[in-house]
């Protein structure tokens, strides 16, 4: 499966730093999902391939409101799995409600991360700056520094705050792990 992830990276000539991040991304959400109890029924192959090509949209838009679709547009284009397709599709910050795609002009559905396997990914994603592992209050920080260079999403960014802390203390309970 990993060769399958190698091709595809390969295919659309994703960049060396996003593959480093993607790597790092499958390194902290597996770190997760290997210390949840396993009577919860965490599919960690899901994990591990959605957190490698979360962000193979950046192959073809740097747009933050963009790569995201567009990795689950070609993640399905390429025939995968809709599990994994969808973790590609709702790992943007701790998600977006159809409000919130519709403010920004996005198509019209929910990006809300469902799943264990997407809460997983989603919030190993906001752990990871390039290809290093930071906390969970680096993350609350970018967030203060998106509000103080273009306040325009300010609603955004209070909205991501609440959902962030939910899937961390979320996550914190099941893996009792601190971040």
């Amino acid at each position: 499966m990993l060769e399958e992830v190698k091709k595809l990276w390969d295919k659309y000539k994703l960049s060396e730093d996003v593959r480093k991040h993607c790597m790092k991304v499958a390194e902290v959400a597996l770190k997760i999902a290997n210390s949840i109890e396993s009577d919860v029924g965490i599919d960690k192959n899901a994990v591990l391939i959605g957190a490698l090509l979360h962000d193979i949209g950046r192959a073809v838009t740097n747009d933050p409101f963009l790569h995201f679709i567009k990795s689950a547009e070609i993640l399905r284009k390429e025939g995968f799995d809709d599990k994994i397709v969808k973790i590609a599709e709702r790992h943007f910050s701790a998600g977006l409600s159809k409000e919130d795609a519709k403010k920004l002009g996005l198509p019209i559905k929910n990006y809300m991360p469902k799943s264990l396997e997407e809460k997983i990914v989603s919030f190993a994603d906001n752990l990871v700056f390039g290809d290093k592992e930071g906390k969970f209050e680096d993350f609350m920080k970018r967030l203060d520094e998106i509000d103080k260079r273009n306040g325009k999403f300010k609603w955004l960014t209070e909205k991501t705050r609440k959902r962030a802390l939910k899937i961390k203390e979320e996550l914190e309970k099941l893996s009792g792990l601190k971040f």
